[in-house]
């Protein structure tokens, strides 16, 4: 019986931080919107289009390739070249303006 009063608010206090974390998390990726994402020399493209972006000013962040254990890492030959792009909720309208202009040189 001493066992389980021990445990009982360890438990709990544990399924409460894991809801802490996981609402936190989930708050700060519903803050980002995917702009694009490519493999291979389109990829390239979108990370120029991220550099832009970075100049410009908007708070933009790059995510390159897919992490995957060790396990799986066989079966994702060609993830390693991937890049995603995600610029913020309330910035992506003039962001998609600003890419849709063509590009100064």
């Amino acid at each position: 019986m001493d066992d389980l009063i021990t445990r009982l608010p360890l438990i709990i206090i544990l399924i409460v931080l894991f809801i802490i974390i996981v609402l936190r998390r989930t708050k700060e990726s519903l803050r980002w919107v995917l702009i694009g994402e490519e493999f291979g020399d389109k990829g390239e493209q979108l990370r120029r289009d991220y550099e832009r972006l970075a100049d410009a000013g908007f708070e933009v962040r790059i995510e390159r390739g897919v992490k995957t254990s060790f396990l799986f890492r066989r079966f994702s030959k060609n993830l390693d070249d991937r890049v995603a792009v995600y610029a913020l909720k309330e910035d992506i309208d003039r962001v998609e303006r600003f890419l849709s202009q063509p590009k100064r040189r």
